[in-house]
């Protein structure tokens, strides 16, 4: 049941719980030169570094979902916030590169609780008003919160190293928890009961047999896939192909991903006045394969490719927004929200896992970062044939909405 009235402060927390999840994204591109000198990590290796963090995401999103009914909100939140601040702090610790790999996965767990967690929590705390635009602005939390990491390591990189970013994204955490255990303590917030009930094996293949959430979230696969491996790789790529400094480089990656946001934010905008998922998807798709494939061409001027980038990010924009909103759009109830909710962020971790390791294994393949342009224009054709998909699931839950 709707709520009367929205809970701000309620929703500012989880949008606080997506941010410390993107933060943990963010805190890596940067310190990646910093790790391959330090620890002798290969340009693949690195990239499995940047990318594990997403491991447990992507086999345990829909159990994540399924674990916010079971469990409630509020525990799912702590243990989860708790874990990657724990796991945060030991990979500040490492010294080798597997110990480092080891404790980004565990963080991971973070990613695979807090990212279905917080979603229930804005579906709970907004009236239906404000419901859809809220809920299409929550997919900018990664790109916010990465960007947010990213100015944070400019400053502090190179007094802290990337130990110290890592130990201050570890306080950080713990922070966060000390704020929703306040907010959210009983009395001041009636979250969603935790069910307590058996596995509801119907509840589950009926989300399944549902091919909306499948398709948003083949769409965040395919999406995360490029953005991802870009974001991951800008800063390396800028330094290498440009001489830009470390932080000169992660500031321009930070303008990526604000774009991303801000993409995001136009686009849940125009869903919340009617626009259509399904052409949203389509247009981010044909844009990111055209930009992401010019940044990477040889013939492409130098000076045009920060530009392009920022062009891909905003033509990315979009599908965060879509994908999550569309996800939920298609539960079949509201019990089913978290685990539509799940595969959508699964799709997301799935293609994040990929994207870094894929586009460093092309480019040491076929010899530079000249070679990975047709990457982009594969995953683009494949994104606009999931949006016809899309376009179908989308046509059918309106008529039956209509004829109800």
């Amino acid at each position: 049941m709707a709520p009367a009235r929205t809970r701000w402060d309620i929703v500012a927390l989880a949008f606080a719980a997506g941010y410390m999840v993107g933060m943990q994204v963010g805190k890596v591109p940067p310190a990646l030169p910093l790790l391959q000198a330090e620890l002798g990590l290969s340009r693949v290796i690195a990239g499995l570094i940047a990318s594990s963090f997403y491991g447990i995401g992507a086999v345990l999103g829909v159990t994540g979902g399924l674990l916010v009914d079971r469990l409630g909100i509020g525990r799912l939140v702590a243990v989860g916030g708790a874990t990657m601040a724990l796991a945060s702090l030991a990979g500040g610790f490492a010294s080798s590169g597997p110990p480092l790999l080891a404790a980004r996965i565990v963080e991971g767990f973070g990613f695979a609780t807090l990212s279905v967690a917080a979603p229930k929590m804005l579906f709970a705390a907004t009236g239906d008003g404000v419901r859809r635009f809220v809920l299409g602005v929550w997919g900018t939390y990664m790109p916010v919160g990465i960007a947010l990491s990213l100015v944070i390591a400019t400053a502090m990189l190179e007094p802290l190293g990337w130990r110290g970013l890592w130990f201050l994204n570890a306080g950080l955490i713990l922070l966060f928890l000390l704020a929703f255990a306040w907010a959210a303590a009983p009395g001041r917030w009636q979250a969603p009961a935790a069910s307590g009930a058996a596995f509801d094996r119907a509840g589950v293949l009926e989300t399944l047999a549902r091919p909306g959430p499948w398709l948003f979230g083949a769409c965040f696969v395919i999406f995360a896939v490029q953005w991802q491996a870009l974001m991951a790789w800008l800063p390396t790529f800028l330094i290498e192909t440009q001489a830009r400094s470390l932080s000169g480089a992660a500031l321009f990656t930070a303008l990526f991903v604000l774009a991303t946001a801000f993409g995001s934010v136009a686009s849940a905008w125009l869903m919340h006045r009617g626009g259509a998922r399904w052409a949203l998807l389509g247009a981010s798709f044909t844009g990111m394969g055209v930009c992401a494939a010019l940044l990477f061409a040889p013939f492409t001027p130098i000076a045009a490719k920060i530009p392009l980038a920022v062009c891909f990010a905003l033509a990315g924009g979009p599908v965060p927004a879509a994908c999550f909103e569309g996800g939920i759009a298609h539960a079949s109830s509201q019990a089913q929200v978290a685990m539509a909710g799940g595969f959508v962020a699964q799709g997301a971790a799935l293609g994040a896992v990929l994207g870094p390791p894929l586009l460093a294994a092309v480019t040491e393949a076929l010899g530079g970062w000249s070679a990975a342009w047709w990457t982009m224009f594969v995953c683009a054709g494949f994104g606009l044939a999931a949006v016809v998909g899309v376009w179908r699931a989308d046509a059918r839950i309106a008529g039956a909405e209509a004829a109800a």
